[in-house]
């Protein structure tokens, strides 16, 4: 009977060891599915709080626009967005989205002047060439005209020709379509950063009012 006793200690002892042992373990068990719950839920409340971020950001952006561009209720002014833009002819041309059909040589800007010219269009898309490509249009700074025809992409500056040795042009005068072709008069294009005088000619480099490395919504005045 008395060596019974000590046996029984024994097993009771690792009763309790064992039930100690499950429950610590199930502890362990619930804590860590608890803390991949909370990691669970806060990786999801960061992301619904990005997605938010994004899309208020991006309403602001075009609330913007709407703003900057004065958007009226006109189907000769049509709101579009950048739809294709390639790496190959990044400074020659890009794609937009039109919610209808606009012409070609309509003029395309964004809040800050004039983008360039649709070269062609359909029902939803239009091509667009950039002034900082091959675009030939007509300007004028102050009592002077000229050609805008080319673009120095390592200053980035938009370069007019024509303009003769004996019309005043001075650095900070500022660069507006002229008017004398399809594309209406007076859109800001940008200042005039230097000239360069040859034989009876002044070549004249004008800084853009746009950036064109940052292009979103744009404007298309459908005349």
């Amino acid at each position: 009977m008395h060596k019974i006793r000590p046996f029984l200690r024994v097993l009771l002892v690792l009763f309790v060891f064992i039930m100690l042992h499950n429950a610590f373990l199930t502890g362990v068990a619930n804590i860590f599915s608890l803390f991949r719950q909370n990691n669970l839920d806060e990786l999801t409340k960061k992301s619904y709080e990005t997605k938010i971020e994004y899309l208020e950001k991006t309403l602001l952006e075009y609330e913007k626009s709407q703003e900057n561009l004065n958007i009226f209720d006109s189907t000769s002014h049509i709101l579009s967005k950048i739809a294709l833009r390639n790496i190959y002819d990044f400074y020659d041309y890009l794609t937009i989205s039109t919610s209808s059909k606009v012409n070609d040589g309509a003029a395309v800007i964004n809040e800050n002047g004039l983008v360039g010219l649709v070269e062609s269009a359909n029902k939803t898309t239009a091509k667009v060439s950039l002034l900082t490509g091959k675009v030939n249009l007509s300007i004028k700074v102050g009592d002077a005209f000229g050609l805008l025809s080319g673009y120095d992409e390592k200053d980035n500056l938009l370069i007019v020709r024509n303009v003769n040795n004996y019309k005043n042009v001075e650095q900070g005068n500022v660069v507006t379509t002229s008017g004398l072709q399809e594309v209406e008069g007076d859109i800001k294009i940008g200042t005039v950063e230097k000239i360069v005088k040859e034989g009876v000619e002044q070549i004249i480099y004008v800084k853009p009012y746009v950036d064109f490395n940052n292009l979103n919504y744009l404007m298309v005045i459908n005349k």
